[in-house]
């Protein structure tokens, strides 16, 4: 089995940051029609294996993403179920600018805070990410993936979305290093030891961008 998590990588805010204002990796924002085009690009990667993956199940009324980033899939799971709140944690401030709050159908929280430090006050219906764990490396990724299982309420809803060692990734992989981007792809084994290992029952699997991306719906348990 290909495992490379023992691998170190540079996963700061500061890095984020600087990610995040570059004007070659937002180049595309820039440009008048880039949204229309990112919009129907994120309908056809995300949202489309968003909906097979949850398979018409409700996310409940609160919704926490890690590592939100713009927060589009949260915005999407807003716009299409019944919810009342969208929580929303980065440890990158200038990601949480892109942030357009106006555009959401309910109440927004956004926090400012590294995932492996923050302390939830409360537990959600529905926890997500999506390309986040694959930036930790070693012990890290279960306390990653623990995180979700620790916000989550007993018996609510887990989503996440990970790279894993496949032809597509090698490609996308490579222009993201290329920018600046590190990340430690998974094997499906692991993230099914690391759910087991965080009280994460899995539901149903799914796949997206011709095999690069590795979707999992869990339940929390306990």
């Amino acid at each position: 089995m290909k495992n490379i998590s023992t691998d170190t990588l540079e996963n700061s805010s500061m890095l984020w940051d600087s990610l995040w204002t570059n004007k070659f990796t937002n180049f595309h924002r820039r440009f008048t029609v880039s949204q229309p085009v990112e919009n129907f690009v994120r309908h056809q990667l995300y949202f489309k294996a968003i909906n097979k993956l949850l398979d018409g199940s409700c996310v409940g009324k609160n919704i926490l993403e890690l590592g939100c980033g713009t927060g589009s899939n949260s915005l999407y799971l807003a716009s299409t179920q019944q919810v009342n709140s969208v929580t929303l944690l980065d440890f990158s401030p200038e990601a949480m600018t892109n942030v357009k709050t106006e555009t959401y159908p309910c109440h927004v929280k956004k926090i400012s805070k590294d995932l492996l430090k923050f302390s939830p006050t409360k537990r959600y219906d529905f926890v997500h990410s999506t390309g986040l764990i694959e930036h930790f490396s070693g012990k890290e990724r279960l306390y990653a993936i623990k995180k979700h299982s620790q916000c989550a309420r007993s018996g609510g809803l887990v989503m996440i979305w990970v790279p894993i060692f496949s032809p597509t990734f090698n490609c996308i992989g490579t222009f993201n290093r290329w920018i600046g981007i590190k990340e430690l792809p998974f094997t499906k084994t692991e993230m099914r030891l690391l759910c087991a290992q965080s009280k994460l029952e899995i539901i149903n699997e799914g796949e997206t961008a011709f095999g690069a991306l590795y979707g999992i719906l869990c339940r929390k348990i306990g």
